[in-house]
């Protein structure tokens, strides 16, 4: 191949070099400008200074973190239901009888099982078996309807209008809620009823015998009868029975009815040691 005169080889060369890092500079600074010019559309976007080296300053991501929301599920926004403080029966020791009386005095403070509705006659009552089976005296301030919020008498008025001169050497209150109440009043009136025993007759035990379903448990009154006891329950020397929870709380208001709560009454007595 010829060359034209005064040219060479080397000079070729030189040019094609030339022009090949021409050609890269511009393509670099192309590119350059692509990525300051995304970042600046990131930066718009999110409305969060960018460094232009490409990372933020400290002050800048503190700023940041101070400013983001809690995890839904961060330990610090979890609220965890309180659970039921821990429970066990006290245990008593036998009634024996008090001031020259031949028998334990027991008052029985209740709704219309504790006053016998159903049975064929008085001897066939709960609280009748109760004192046939224990050797107790069973002395009753009851009325069918009585509860613990009920229209009046509740169990509280019962309680109060029982003679002042009893001087029980057990106290047994059996009932229920008695009508439509919020919780809350509810456990007042357990708390009135609670603190007015204590009032009158000292540390006698007491036990609490919660509602009956003999219609069948319903949703509203299990939630009720949780909640009378637990309010019971917040004495611990109070002996709470629950024949909802326990299986015995649909008893017809008849013999058969009576004798079941007699029997289970007299089962759960001894267990706590209040019977030989």
């Amino acid at each position: 191949m010829r060359r034209a005169p005064g040219t060479s080889a080397s000079a070729g060369f030189s040019l094609a070099g030339f022009l090949v890092v021409l050609l890269a500079i511009v393509v670099i600074g192309g590119t350059a400008v692509g990525y300051a010019r995304w970042q600046s559309d990131i930066a718009a976007a999110t409305d969060t200074a960018i460094d232009p080296a490409g990372s933020d300053t400290a002050d800048a991501a503190d700023e940041r973190d101070d400013d983001l929301p809690a995890a839904p599920d961060s330990p610090d926004e979890l609220v965890e239901e309180p659970e039921e403080p821990a429970y066990e029966d006290p245990t008593f020791e036998v009634l024996e009888p008090t001031e020259n009386r031949p028998q334990p005095v027991v008052l029985l403070v209740g709704d219309g099982y504790a006053d016998g509705r159903g049975a064929s006659n008085a001897g066939t009552a709960y609280s009748s078996l109760l004192a046939r089976d224990l050797g107790w005296d069973v002395r009753l301030a009851t009325a069918t309807g009585a509860g613990y919020v009920s229209a009046p008498p509740t169990l509280l008025d019962l309680l109060v209008q029982s003679p002042p001169d009893l001087a029980p050497d057990l106290v047994i209150v059996q009932g229920g809620y008695g009508a439509d109440a919020p919780n809350d009043g509810a456990k007042a009136a357990v708390e009135e009823l609670r603190t007015t025993l204590e009032r009158r007759y000292g540390d006698v035990p007491v036990v609490a015998v919660t509602a009956f379903a003999p219609d069948g448990i319903t949703e509203q009154l299990e939630t009720r009868e949780r909640t009378i006891a637990r309010a019971w329950r917040e004495d611990p020397d109070v002996l709470v029975l629950r024949p909802q929870l326990d299986g015995w709380s649909d008893p017809s208001p008849d013999d058969a009815g009576h004798e079941l709560i007699a029997t289970e009454l007299v089962t759960a007595l001894r267990t706590a040691g209040l019977a030989p």
